[in-house]
């Protein structure tokens, strides 16, 4: 039985507790899946997903980056403003972090990760900023290293992450303006769903003011799975069977994209975009 049965054994968990805290190094699988949606007519949202290992006589690295931005602004803008996102971030990441790694800085810092990957979202921003005009895009970005993950977020495409023996739960936080609303009890979660503002956003990349990118770290200390998406899947598909196709994906080679048809069958009004990660 894998890992991540809830049905495991406290011992299973253990031992996989252990691995993980005695340096093993993790091996990371992933699937993508995209949709234009049942209406929309072109698509503006853009992800990039890659893992690598490396093992040398000195060192030895597991390493994934995953992006998932949802561009806004119209047809071309909105495209643009995604892609630009999604390659700023991913050079970046390898200048600063797997570059570094690869060519013999062995020990980075924690800190140090964390603030390459806010300059990379940072660096996305600026161009953004720079080459679309009236464009903008959320991003949200989970980078592993080894037994760490980092990760960067602005507006509301969501990461959500699961331990052997939890359920799925968001990590991100969505810049919405009905999740403003929510925090401050003005409106309920169900009157959210339906709110006229629910697809405006108080921050973005290519925003003119107030830009400020969310990071944070989480230890890995057993296998886990990541979920990344644009609004188009969270938006439609409800959390247990977001979970349910989510936690099959060690099995179910075509789980992304049954995510995928899920919220095509609700109605498809947005692009969707999903990648799946399991980390043992």
């Amino acid at each position: 039985m894998g890992l991540f049965s809830r049905k495991q054994s406290r011992s299973e968990h253990e031992k996989a507790a252990q691995v993980f805290a005695e340096g093993y190094l993790p091996v990371i699988h992933y699937q993508t899946a995209q949709s234009v949606g049942k209406t929309r007519t072109h698509n503006e949202d853009a992800l990039s997903a890659f893992s690598a290992n490396m093992l040398t006589a000195e060192a030895a690295f597991s390493l994934g980056l995953f992006i998932v931005a949802d561009g806004m602004g119209g047809h071309l803008n909105g495209e643009v403003a995604s892609n630009l996102a999604v390659q700023n971030v991913s050079a970046s990441v390898m200048r600063h972090v797997f570059d570094p790694l690869r060519l013999g800085q062995k020990n980075m810092a924690e800190g140090e990760i964390v603030e390459a990957l806010e300059l990379a979202v940072q660096t996305a921003h600026e161009a953004v900023m720079r080459q679309v005009s009236g464009g903008g895009t959320t991003l949200t970005a989970a980078l592993v290293v080894n037994q760490m993950l980092y990760y960067a977020h602005v507006g509301d495409s969501r990461l959500y992450l699961s331990s052997a023996h939890d359920e799925f739960s968001p990590l991100t936080k969505d810049h919405s303006v009905v999740q403003r609303l929510t925090e401050l009890g003005q409106i309920s979660e169900k009157e959210a769903k339906e709110h006229p503002s629910r697809n405006v956003l108080f921050r973005a990349l290519g925003q003119l003011e107030g830009f400020k990118v969310d990071v944070g770290s989480h230890t890995l200390h057993e296998s886990t799975r990541l979920l990344l998406c644009s609004d188009g899947l969270w938006g439609l598909v409800k959390p247990g069977k977001l979970n349910s196709l989510a936690t099959a994906m060690t099995r179910d080679p075509e789980a992304a994209q049954k995510l995928v048809d899920l919220a095509n069958d609700a109605g498809g009004p947005d692009n969707i975009s999903v990648i799946l990660v399991t980390i043992t």
